[in-house]
């Protein structure tokens, strides 16, 4: 087999590569025959979610470009939820020389937004404006984000408002925004808006928007929202299940949420305690503790099964 036959052949293995093991399988061969690919190593192994092998291997790159330092950024971020690691990789990007482009910047945003890092948030927005970034959809979306998170609403309206041409993911931000600070009335404002233009919502505004629904009391669109999910045939998982509970919980419709909480088929901790809190907002403790207690017991049967 030739040199670039054999390149090959390892190349479609690592493609295939489901386990750390045979990957290490086969970066031992890359090594024997000198093959540097390091930068598809190290995207696979972020895929495999290996964050001790990952940053190894990074360490290890003699001179990385911009291509690893996303790919280590990225997986950072989404992956591990090492926010403080992604700025400092975020950082020793620039010391290296390395710019930043518009596959770095929406995690930097994101790990901001979970950091609470207000002022480096708006360095990074600048540094996007300079270098006419700010057009991709991506980095829009999580400067919304990061504006929503550290409480700068304003600055994450007017990033929405001067999207020309938005899409879903547009909306989803800047209604999650609001919901997530508790700024109900512009929740539904907004979601007023984006139904009025055509938008048809997702499991990401429904939820946002139960949640407004039940800060307001609203349950007449709570109630929509549910029979509109049930005729989209959308999946009543934890993270929509849970939405409508707490809804119903707020709105004082203990036998709705019980109904929906009845009805999943799969239950987690999320769901357990949207029904338990649903009864602490009304004077019903002995049910509290009851759920409280059947929890306990669910968990305890699982984890012996």
């Amino acid at each position: 087999m030739s040199i670039q036959a054999h390149s090959e052949h390892l190349l479609s293995l690592l493609k295939l590569c489901v386990s750390t093991k045979t990957l290490q399988q086969i970066h031992t061969q890359m090594l024997i025959h000198s093959f540097q690919k390091a930068n598809f190593l190290l995207a696979k192994l972020i895929d495999l979610k290996d964050f001790n092998y990952s940053s190894l291997l990074f360490s290890q790159i003699p001179h990385p470009n911009d291509y690893a330092f996303n790919v280590m950024i990225r997986g950072l971020t989404t992956t591990w939820q090492k926010f403080n690691l992604t700025l400092e990789f975020y950082y020793k990007m620039k010391l290296l020389g390395i710019k930043p482009n518009n596959f770095t910047y929406p995690f930097v945003f994101i790990s901001c937004a979970n950091l609470i890092e207000l002022e480096l948030g708006r360095v990074g927005h600048s540094m996007v404006f300079k270098n006419g970034l700010g057009v991709d959809g991506h980095v829009r979306h999580s400067l919304i984000t990061m504006y929503s998170r550290c409480g700068e609403l304003g600055c994450a309206r007017k990033v929405f408002d001067e999207i020309t041409e938005r899409d879903l993911v547009s909306w989803n931000s800047m209604i999650s925004g609001y919901s997530k600070m508790g700024f109900a009335g512009d929740t539904m404002a907004l979601f007023g808006r984006m139904s009025g233009e055509g938008f048809e919502p997702d499991e990401m505004t429904l939820v946002s928007v139960l949640g407004a629904c039940g800060d307001l009391g609203d349950l007449s669109l709570g109630r929509w929202i549910e029979v509109f999910v049930g005729d989209k045939g959308m999946e009543l998982n934890s993270y929509m299940g849970s939405a409508l509970i707490d809804m119903y919980g707020k709105c004082g419709d203990l036998l709705s949420a019980r109904r929906i909480f009845d009805g999943m088929a799969q239950k987690d901790v999320v769901t357990w305690n949207a029904m338990i809190t649903g009864q602490v907002l009304l004077p019903l403790f002995l049910l509290q503790s009851f759920f409280f207690l059947i929890m306990v017991n669910y968990f305890l049967i699982f984890s012996l099964a």
